[in-house]
């Protein structure tokens, strides 16, 4: 595989160190971003996308980190180039964005960085037996970054969103309700979604960029045990013994 990366910014720092020798190259707007990529890497350089269309650089894959109302227009230009694409999350902002993207593929590879799912918490979560899922309880709230392009649900839900599908990919979404708020800026930066399925398992995921306090935690309730992902804790993944469900009801440590 070879790698160009648009984009060096809050993302892309870290996805240049991961790609490695496979990167070949690195474009991005701004000048302070190149010169400190070139301390690091021994690869071509771009200020912008155009410049890659147009070179002559032997890539297969390119690697888009910029603005998310960005992602759509990058992905189709170099997918119709015959190039594979490497997308940070959200893919796009809208449905009819990834339709779009799916229509005109063909052959060619197109993955969207959902990190969790290869998060080591979430695929050891994957291998407990719970019994019956009853529900998922998850808070991903901070005073972060208040984005602009994206609201708090594609910025920050949307990780809850892709450890449900990897975790139960038969899930079948029955009803929902979302509650969004605006303290800041036109973008809602408060939002809590309450999903239902056809199984009777529900998901409750509580996301803003307005608290004092930094939380990201989940709780997956099941009818034999239940987990507590605390990715802030030291000891990531606790495991309860739930019990038999009824009048005796208890929670046990496990």
């Amino acid at each position: 595989m070879r790698v160009c990366l648009i984009g060096y910014g809050y993302w892309g720092k870290n996805l240049a160190r991961v790609f490695g020798k496979d990167l070949v190259g690195i474009c991005d707007y701004d000048e302070d971003n190149l010169e400190k990529a070139k301390k690091l890497y021994d690869v071509d350089y771009f200020s912008n996308w155009q410049e890659v269309y147009q070179s002559n650089l032997k890539y297969d894959t390119v690697a888009i980190a910029t603005k998310a109302n960005t992602h759509y227009d990058l992905a189709i230009k170099f997918l119709l180039a015959g190039k594979n694409i490497w997308l940070e999350k959200p893919a796009c902002i809208k449905t009819k964005g990834i339709e779009g993207l799916i229509k005109v593929r063909g052959d060619k590879k197109v993955f969207v960085d959902h990190t969790f799912v290869y998060h080591p918490a979430i695929q050891k979560i994957k291998t407990i037996d719970i019994g019956k899922p009853l529900y998922y309880d998850s808070h991903r709230i901070s005073l972060g970054l208040f984005q602009t392009d994206i609201d708090a649900i594609l910025d920050l839900a949307i990780h809850d969103l892709s450890i449900l599908d990897y975790l139960y990919p038969d899930l079948e979404l029955d009803k929902r309700n979302i509650i969004n708020n605006n303290h800041i800026n036109d973008m809602a930066n408060q939002s809590i979604l309450n999903l239902k399925f056809t199984n009777n398992f529900t998901a409750t995921i509580n996301v803003n960029w307005v608290s004092p306090v930094k939380k990201r935690e989940i709780i997956l309730a099941g009818s034999n045990s239940s987990i507590v992902f605390d990715d802030i804790s030291v000891e990531k993944v606790k495991v309860y013994d739930t019990g038999v469900i009824g009048d005796d009801y208890n929670i046990n440590s496990v």
